[in-house]
C-alpha cells in the first residue's frame, strides 16, 4: 500500500522509490507539526506532572518523525541527488532548520527542562538517566537558551543561514566533479596505467558512446593517473582541473567560504564564547580550540624533522632517475614519483595487491572479522525498495541471534553520488524495529569480466566505515540521546578497524587471488609490511594541515578574512611538501568543515586524535591476540556499546586501564 507521507516512514525498511521530491514538502510539514504538539506537551506540564518521563525523555523522542525525514531527504541527495529534490530540500531547508533551532531557545521548552532539573526527582536520578538530563539541559544552555530576546533572534537567523550556505557549498563541489571529463582517444597517452584504471576509463566512455577512454576527478579515476600517468601532460590536467573544484564560477564557493566563517564565529560570540572552535570543542575530549590546537602543533613537532627527510629523499630520488637538477617537485608529480621510489625501495607496488582484493571477497572477511571479535552475523538478504539496482541490502544479528540493525551498501560511484566514502545511521532503533543504517563509497567497479578489485586503500576505507556502522548499532542506552560520542572519540572504532588489514593471520582469511584464489604470497606481503612506514610522516602532516588550517580559521578568523585561502597559505610553509607550482588551496572544496552547518568544522583534528586512541588501543589487541575473543568482548562492552552514558576519557581507561599514549602512534608512523 502506498504511503501518503514515505518520508515520514514506518516500515522497515522503507519504501526509498515513494520518496519522491513532490513529497518532501507536505512530509516535512506534518513531520513539524508532529514535533510541534510532542513538545506543547512538555510546555503545558503543570508542576505536579513534571518527572523523568513526562519532561525529560519526551523530550528526547519529540522530533523523531522529523529527525527521520529530515534523515532520509538528506540521504537521498547524497545518493541521488537530483535538481528536483535540490530544489524540494532548498524550499524547506529555512523552515527544518528555523524549527531545531527554535527548540533550543524557546522559554517555556527551558522553563520546564530547568525546573525538573532543579527538582528533588532530579537530584535522585543516577546512570544513564542522570547522563542524559546532563545532556540535555548543557544543549539548551549551549545553544542560546538564555540568550536575551534579540540576541535569540539573531542567532535563530545565523543557524538558517549556515544551513542554505553550508548546502550550497557541498552542491557546489558536487557539480563542478560532475561537469568535468577528460576524453583520450590515443592509447599512447595512457602509458603507466594500471589495467584496473584503463579498465574504468573505458567503461566510462563506453556508456558515453566515445570510442576511447574517459577519465573523471572521482577518486578511482583520478588517483591512479596521478600515480602511475607516464605522461606528465595528463598528469598535470587532471591535477589542475582538481584544483579548480570550488574555485571557477559558476562553482565558487569563496564567498560562501568567507560567509561560513563569518557567521559561526557571530554565533559563538553571541553564545559566549572567544570562538567557534571553543564553542563546539568543550564537550569534546579537546575541550577547547587552544588545546586541540596545541595538540596539532606537538604531534607536528614530532612528524617534522621526518616529513622534511621524506621530501628531500623524494627530490633527490628525482634528480638522480632523470639525472636533472636537484628541485621541488610539480603538485602533479608528487603521486608519480613516489610510487616510482616505492617500487625502487621494495620491489614491489601496491597495485600488485589489487587482484587479491575481489570486492566480494573482502567484504566477506571483514564480516569474518567483526564475528570472531564481536560475535556478531553479518548476512546479506534480499534487496528491498532501493534507490538504484546497485545497492545491496544485509542483516547484522547479535551473539544471541537478535536483529540488532540492518544497512544498505552502496559501493560504486555515479554521476548524481556524493565523492568519498561514509557511513549514515539512517534511523536508530526502537522498540521491535532495529537500528538502519547505510555504507558507501565509490570504490572501482567490475569491468571487463573480472568482479570489482579494490586497492589496498579501498580495502581499509571499508573497513573504517564498517566500523563507524557497527558502532552505532552496538549501542544499546535505551535513551536515543545517549546513543552519541563526542565528535573526537568517534573515528576510535572505525580506524581501529584498519589495523586488521595489516596483518597476515587476517589478510589470509580474505585475500585470494580473483583467478587463481591462492593467498597473497610471502614474495608481495613481505615487503608490503615493510613498506607500511612509508612516506608515513608526509601522510599525517598531510592531515595535521588540513587540521591546523581548520582550527585557525575558526579560532582566529578575523586574522583570514577576506580571501582566507591566501593569508592561510603563508602559515602553511612547514606543514606541505614545497612545490615549484604553489600547491592548490583545498579550502574550496573542503565539504568536511564547509559542507555542513558544523560537521568536522573546528574538528578534522579528531583524526589524528582518534588515531592517537587507535593505535594505543590496538596495541592491546596485539598483545593478546589479533582475534582474541576476550579481547574483543571487551572492546565492544567498554568501548562500542556505552554511547554518551559514560565519558570518552572513562570508556578509554576503562579499556586500556590507563589514559592514552602518542608514542603507540609514533612508532607505526615512522621508519626507524
Amino acid at each position: 500500500m502506498k504511503s501518503k507521507h514515505p518520508f515520514i516512514y514506518t516500515a522497515f525498511p522503507p519504501l526509498w522509490s515513494e520518496m519522491k521530491p513532490e513529497c518532501l514538502g507536505a512530509d516535512i510539514d506534518k513531520a513539524i507539526r508532529t514535533a510541534g504538539k510532542n513538545l506543547d506537551k512538555i510546555r503545558n506540564l503543570t508542576e505536579d506532572k513534571i518527572s523523568y518521563e513526562s519532561c525529560i525523555r519526551a523530550f528526547d523522542r519529540a522530533c523523531a518523525d522529523l529527525d527521520n525525514a529530515w534523515t532520509a531527504a538528506n540521504h537521498l541527495d547524497s545518493v541521488a541527488n537530483s535538481p528536483e529534490l535540490r530544489k524540494a530540500i532548498a524550499e524547506v531547508l529555512p523552515k527544518v532548520t528555523d524549527f531545531y533551532a527554535g527548540i533550543y531557545l524557546d522559554d517555556r521548552l527551558w522553563n520546564v527542562i530547568r525546573k525538573f532539573s532543579e527538582s528533588e526527582g532530579a537530584k535522585s536520578l543516577d546512570g544513564y538517566k542522570k547522563r542524559l538530563l546532563e545532556e540535555t539541559v548543557d544543549d539548551f544552555k549551549t545553544s542560546g537558551a538564555d540568550l536575551p530576546k534579540d540576541k535569540k533572534a539573531r542567532y535563530r537567523q545565523i543557524e538558517s543561514l549556515l544551513a542554505q550556505k553550508t548546502q550550497k557549498f557541498s552542491e557546489n563541489v558536487l557539480d563542478a566533479i560532475a561537469a568535468y571529463e577528460k576524453r583520450i582517444s590515443d592509447e599512447s597517452e595512457l602509458a603507466g596505467l594500471p589495467e584496473s584504471a584503463l579498465a574504468l576509463a573505458k567503461k566510462k566512455a563506453q556508456k558515453k558512446g566515445f570510442d576511447g577512454w574517459i577519465f573523471t576527478l572521482e577518486q578511482p579515476s583520478i588517483t591512479p593517473v596521478l600515480t602511475y600517468a607516464e605522461s606528465d601532460r595528463l598528469r598535470k590536467s587532471l591535477w589542475e582541473a582538481s584544483a579548480r573544484v570550488g574555485v571557477d564560477e559558476p562553482y565558487s564557493n569563496a564567498k560562501l567560504m568567507e560567509d561560513i566563517l563569518s557567521l559561526r564565529d557571530e554565533a559563538a560570540k553571541i553564545l559566549g564564547y572567544s570562538n567557534f572552535a571553543d564553542s563546539v570543542l568543550f564537550r569534546r575530549m579537546a575541550a577547547n580550540g587552544e588545546r586541540a590546537l596545541k595538540f596539532v602543533e606537538e604531534l607536528h613537532s614530532k612528524m617534522s624533522e621526518a616529513f622534511k627527510a621524506e621530501t628531500e629523499s623524494l627530490e633527490r630520488f628525482k634528480a638522480e632517475s632523470t639525472s636533472s637538477e636537484l628541485l621541488h617537485l610539480q603538485p602533479w608529480e608528487i603521486s608519480y614519483w613516489a610510487e616510482k621510489q616505492f617500487k625502487k625501495k621494495y620491489d614491489f607496488t601496491l597495485e600488485q595487491l589489487r587482484d587479491y582484493f575481489p570486492f566480494d571477497d573482502v567484504l566477506s572477511g571483514l564480516f569474518a572479522l567483526c564475528q570472531k571479535l564481536y560475535g556478531i552475523e553479518v548476512r546479506k538478504v534480499p534487496t528491498p525498495d532501493v534507490w538504484d539496482e546497485s545497492v545491496e541490502f544485509f542483516e547484522v544479528r547479535s551473539e544471541r541471534g537478535k536483529l540488532i540493525g540492518a544497512f544498505y551498501a552502496d559501493f560504486f560511484p555515479r554521476p548524481v553520488k556524493r565523492g568519498g566514502a561514509w557511513m549514515n545511521l539512517l534511523r536508530p532503533a526502537k522498540g521491535l524495529s532495529p537500528a538502519l543504517g547505510f555504507i558507501g563509497g565509490n570504490f572501482n567497479e567490475p569491468a571487463n569480466g573480472r568482479p570489482a578489485l579494490l586497492s589496498f586503500d579501498e580495502v581499509c576505507t571499508l573497513f573504517h566505515e564498517f566500523g563507524h556502522l557497527v558502532h552505532f548499532f552496538m549501542m544499546d542506552c535505551p535513551e536515543v540521546g545517549l546513543r552519541d560520542v563526542a565528535w573526537d572519540f568517534v573515528e576510535l572504532p572505525s580506524q581501529i578497524m584498519e589495523n586488521w588489514c595489516f596483518k597476515r593471520e587476517c589478510l589470509d582469511t580474505f585475500a585470494r587471488h580473483y583467478r587463481t584464489a591462492e593467498p597473497i604470497p610471502d614474495r608481495l606481503f613481505e615487503p608490503f609490511l615493510k613498506s607500511r612506514k612509508f612516506r608515513g610522516a608526509t601522510q599525517c602532516m598531510r592531515q595535521l594541515s588540513f587540521a591546523y588550517s581548520d582550527l585557525l580559521l575558526h579560532i582566529r578568523p578575523a586574522d583570514f578574512l577576506p580571501e582566507p585561502e591566501k593569508k592561510l597559505d603563508a602559515l602553511l610553509g612547514g606543514w606541505r611538501i614545497p612545490t615549484a607550482t604553489p600547491g592548490a588551496s583545498i579550502l574550496p572544496r573542503f565539504t568536511h568543515i564547509f559542507g555542513e552547518p558544523v560537521g568536522y568544522a573546528a574538528g578534522y583534528y579528531s583524526y589524528k586524535w582518534a588515531e592517537v586512541l587507535d593505535a594505543d588501543a590496538f596495541s592491546k589487541f596485539e598483545r593478546n591476540g589479533i582475534f582474541d575473543p576476550k579481547t574483543g568482548r571487551e572492546f565492544m562492552n567498554k568501548i562500542l556499546r556505552v554511547g554518551m552514558t559514560v565519558s570518552p576519557e572513562e570508556a578509554f581507561e576503562n579499556f586500556m586501564g590507563r589514559p592514552p599514549s602518542m608514542e603507540a602512534l609514533i612508532k607505526r608512523t615512522l621508519e626507524d
